[in-house]
C-alpha cells in the first residue's frame, strides 16, 4: 500500500467514522476493564503480603478501582444524551466523495456502453439515430429512389461531427 492509498483510506475512514459518542463508550468500556484489572491485583496483593502497609494500599487502590468503575457507569448512563455533532468540513467531504463517486458511475456507464445497452433494450432510441437507419434502409431498397448520395446528404445535415469529417475526407472548404 502506497502513501496515496493509506491517505485515501485514512480520510474516508475520518469522514465516515467520527462518532463521538461511540468512541467515548468504547474507552470507557476500556477504562472499566482496566480498573476491574486493577481492584484484582489489589485483591491478590491483599491477600498475598504479610505487610501492614501493603494491606492498607492495597484496600485503598480497591477503593480508588470502584470509584473509577462507579464513574464509568456514570458516563454510560449520560451517554444517552450525548449528541454526535459532526463538522462542516466532513459533511462536506463526505458529500464530495459521494457525487465524485456518482460522477465515476455515471462514467464507467457511459465508457462502457452499458447505458446504450439498456436504452436499446427498453426501446428508447433517439429520434435521428432512427431516421438515419430510416434512410439507411431506404437505400439499400431496391424498390425506394433514395440513393447513397442522399443518404450521405441527410447524414451530413444532422450530423455536425459527420460533416467535418467528410469535408476533411474529401478535402472540402466550408
Amino acid at each position: 500500500m502506497d502513501l496515496q492509498q493509506a491517505g485515501l483510506i485514512f480520510l474516508c475512514t475520518l469522514v465516515l467514522g467520527c462518532s463521538a459518542s461511540q468512541h467515548i463508550a468504547e474507552e470507557a468500556n476500556a477504562i472499566s476493564g482496566h480498573a476491574h484489572q486493577i481492584y484484582r491485583l489489589a485483591e491478590q496483593i491483599r491477600h498475598t503480603s504479610q505487610e501492614v502497609e501493603s494491606i492498607r494500599s492495597a484496600t485503598e487502590i480497591q477503593a480508588e478501582a470502584s470509584a473509577i468503575t462507579k464513574s464509568v457507569g456514570g458516563i454510560h448512563k449520560a451517554l444517552p444524551g450525548v449528541k454526535d455533532v459532526v463538522p462542516w468540513w466532513a459533511t462536506l467531504l463526505q458529500w464530495a466523495l459521494i457525487a465524485a463517486a456518482g460522477a465515476a458511475l455515471v462514467w464507467v456507464g457511459t465508457a462502457s456502453g452499458a447505458f446504450s445497452a439498456i436504452r436499446v433494450a427498453i426501446g428508447w432510441l433517439p429520434r435521428r439515430k432512427v431516421d438515419e437507419a430510416q434512410m439507411a434502409a431506404a437505400t439499400l431498397a431496391q424498390d425506394k429512389p433514395e440513393t447513397l448520395r442522399e443518404w450521405i446528404a441527410m447524414k451530413r445535415a444532422s450530423d455536425k461531427e459527420f460533416d467535418a469529417a467528410w469535408r476533411k475526407a474529401n478535402k472540402e472548404t466550408p
